[in-house]
């Protein structure tokens, strides 16, 4: 058995999920300056700040505790093996590197030193995982998941080497950098982030009851729309041809169905579950299974070519999306599996702290939508700007009750995580 660091998953959640607090508290100033001038602050630069921390920090993160976490049959306070946490604190070091150096200086020297180190530590997890992986006695389905989540993290990176080469080379083609921007952004949130809490849930889902509800052949139908959806990104540039979009239509309905039928087993299957479930876990996960539908008849609509135009060339529109997918299904998932995993402790304080945490979420995706169909139709929602803020101070305060609430025993019985 590997030696392992005296510090536990459970602490280095709560480690996650105060990054997840200091993207919120970036993601309230940014949204201050829209309405107050902080001239010492640079907007974009705070926005790589809050995005590259946000990925790193707290999603990666947590996939990186979670992961090795079920692969080993560890529990919330057991130790952390040694190479595992090596590379969490390398992770947590480079990803406050990278938070520093974009807030200063934003796309410069130093920010792309730490954010190419954050990927090599994010290849060293990815070649450690992968060697675990293959002589980890678990079922290949569970297997298939984790596998198509690390490839994806790998490919990532491409897109990211792609789009230092253009700056490096000072080729300014904004279609290009665009493209290279949203192949990262497609192969981390749909790939990594995606597949990485559905092999962490199909595992937790199988482990409680001992069956296989997903066919191994729909596994890799699921798995295969991951590539040609990346196109649903630039199906609006000129010049695309036609049976792109024919072969994109196809996966989008593909994808479509493979999610409902995963939909519809999970269902059935934890239906099967004997013992007692957290509330808070039950509740984060029908949001995050509603957002993911969502997601689904969203991505399916921007087949129309004026709507791709819409959903990934409009600002305001794919900031929306990001959020849906980030915020929503990501983020809450992975908070509802901490509860699952007696991460994180259940009482009333928290039981009333996620519902403020839901209601500025909610509240956050609808006044992004309102900002979004506004620029579309020059509607001029002018409360949007304060909402926004309102939706993301209710968020910060949330989560640092959340936090807080830790600190607290009491665990009512028939509420405990299992």
């Amino acid at each position: 058995m590997e030696k392992s660091f005296k510090v536990s998953y459970k602490q280095l959640f709560y480690v996650a999920l105060i990054n997840f607090l200091i993207v919120g508290v970036y993601g309230a100033v940014m949204r201050y300056k829209f309405l107050f001038p902080l001239a010492w602050l640079e907007q974009k630069n705070l926005l790589h700040a809050h995005s590259h921390f946000a990925f790193t920090a707290w999603v990666s993160m947590a996939l990186m505790l979670f992961m090795p976490m079920f692969l080993k049959g560890h529990k919330a306070t057991d130790s952390v093996e040694k190479p595992y946490a090596v590379l969490l604190y390398l992770n947590m070091i480079t990803s406050v590197c990278m938070l520093v150096a974009f807030t200063a200086q934003g796309y410069a020297l130093f920010s792309i030193i730490f954010s190419t180190l954050s990927l090599f530590v994010s290849f060293a997890f990815i070649t450690k995982f992968w060697k675990d992986l293959k002589s980890a006695e678990i079922a290949s389905p569970i297997k298939h998941w984790y596998y198509v989540a690390i490839i994806s993290n790998a490919i990532s990176a491409l897109g990211t080497f792609y789009l230092i080469y253009l700056k490096a080379s000072h080729q300014e083609n904004p279609f290009e950098q665009q493209a290279s921007i949203y192949f990262y952004l497609h192969f981390q949130y749909n790939g990594w982030f995606f597949f990485g809490c559905l092999a962490l849930f199909y595992h937790w889902l199988i482990r409680k009851t001992g069956h296989v509800f997903f066919p191994k052949y729909a596994q890799y139908l699921f798995s295969l729309t991951l590539i040609p959806t990346y196109f649903l990104t630039i199906l609006w540039w000129k010049g695309i041809p036609a049976y792109v979009g024919y072969v994109v239509f196809a996966t989008v309905l593909l994808q479509g169905l493979c999610w409902l039928w995963f939909l519809s087993g999970s269902l059935k299957a934890m239906r099967l579950i004997q013992t007692s479930k957290s509330s808070s876990m039950i509740v984060l996960w029908t949001i995050v299974a509603l957002g993911v539908t969502a997601k689904t008849i969203l991505q399916g609509f921007s087949i129309i070519p004026s709507m791709s135009v819409l959903v990934y060339g409009f600002r305001p529109i794919a900031i929306a999306y990001l959020h849906l997918v980030l915020l929503v299904n990501i983020s809450m998932f992975l908070i509802g599996l901490a509860f699952s995993q007696g991460m994180l402790r259940v009482s009333k304080m928290t039981h009333y702290t996620i519902i403020f945490l839901l209601i500025g979420v909610l509240f956050n995706e609808i006044a992004l939508a309102l900002q979004g169909i506004g620029g579309i139709y020059h509607w001029n929602f002018t409360f949007t700007h304060t909402s926004l803020l309102w939706a993301s101070i209710v968020i910060v305060l949330s989560l640092t009750m959340l936090l807080i609430s830790q600190r607290f025993n009491e665990v009512p019985n028939n509420k405990l995580a299992k």
